[in-house]
């Protein structure tokens, strides 16, 4: 669920919410999950399930709640309309999502090095 709570808000809803996390993106949105659902859970659940190393995983982000995946596959790849944080979290940093950034840099990661 992502609702849309500035910061003294979500300070406010947070005693309420004991069985969830929450993971700010954006001064005026913040994803609620339940506690321990993490993209980065997320890719280590995909790898299990169809025998993909780690290593030879891709992820794409550009907000807060991206940070955690960009750093565990292994490539992470920031799209350049991230903030400055979320970049310095990731191995590289593509075009913006305006301008076909993820067909960028697959074709760089993927069709080009054999990934």
């Amino acid at each position: 669920m992502t609702p849309f709570l500035v910061e003294s808000q979500e300070r406010e809803v947070s005693p309420y919410t004991p069985n969830c996390e929450m993971g700010r993106w954006h001064p005026a949105f913040v994803d609620v999950t339940a506690k321990g659902n993490t993209k980065q859970k997320g890719i280590d659940e995909i790898i299990r399930h169809f025998g993909i190393r780690l290593e030879d995983t891709i992820a794409f982000g550009d907000g807060g709640n991206d940070i955690s995946m960009l750093r565990h596959a292994g490539i992470g790849i920031a799209m350049g309309n991230a903030a400055d944080h979320v970049k310095a979290a990731a191995d590289y940093v593509t075009d913006t999502v305006d301008n076909d950034g993820i067909a960028k840099a697959i074709e760089q990661w993927v069709m080009k090095n054999g990934k």
